[in-house]
């Protein structure tokens, strides 16, 4: 397998690119070497020159999406800020990432659930990656006395239900005739939308001050 020799030949590049938009339509689950091939314009044997199998495609593929959201928090993290403020650019990037992914994150769960190596491999391998640089923030505001001292990997649960939750519903659900009017309505209304993001990301972080929340 090559995966790195040529990272810029228009035969690998043409290949991620037509996997990863077969991807988002459709999921990894039904993604096949021929298709991609055959959509591409590309032989076989040029696939397995660049990528070898089929899973280590879909591992490139998935990370290649991934990367830049995990290299834009670790900007955030490392930046010349107080604590909080840190805080608050993560998870605006990360939940503005998640707004407009929102099908392709419900195209990789159920990737996954369908029995995807690589896609589940990717999930269990995210731990110590966005979750964990959040986690470390959530600590240095702790620490500067910006946010209460209840566990940290509680409040990180906190604030995926609070702000990342209604993003994927909203994806995954609306639409599709399965939610209550009124629910849907709400989602429709409120859960991609820019400003309502910003007040919840708000009521979320005072939420967390210290005196507001058990410690």
């Amino acid at each position: 397998m090559n995966t790195s020799s040529h990272p810029s030949n228009p035969t690998r590049q043409a290949l991620l690119l037509t996997g990863l938009e077969h991807a988002r339509a459709h999921g990894f689950r039904t993604l096949t070497v021929r298709g991609v091939c055959a959509a591409a314009g590309i032989n076989t044997g040029s696939f397995v020159y660049h990528f070898g199998q089929r899973e280590a495609f879909v591992a490139e593929l998935i990370e290649s999406w991934y990367r830049p959201l995990l290299d834009t928090l670790q900007w955030q993290l490392d930046r010349d800020a107080d604590p909080l403020t840190r805080l608050a650019g993560m998870l605006r990037q990360l939940f503005t990432f998640a707004s407009h992914n929102g099908e392709f994150i419900g195209q990789i769960l159920l990737d996954a659930g369908s029995g995807e190596k690589a896609v589940r491999a990717f999930l269990r391998g995210l731990a110590p990656r966005h979750p964990q640089m959040i986690l470390r923030c959530i600590e240095d505001a702790q620490a500067a006395g910006q946010v209460c001292g209840a566990p940290a990997l509680h409040q990180l649960m906190f604030l995926m239900a609070s702000l990342g939750m209604p993003l994927v519903a909203q994806r995954l659900l609306c639409g599709k005739d399965v939610l209550p009017d009124v629910i849907e309505e709400a989602l429709t209304r409120f859960a991609i939308d820019t400003q309502c993001l910003e007040e919840r990301l708000g009521w979320a972080l005072r939420g967390l001050r210290p005196g507001e929340c058990p410690s």
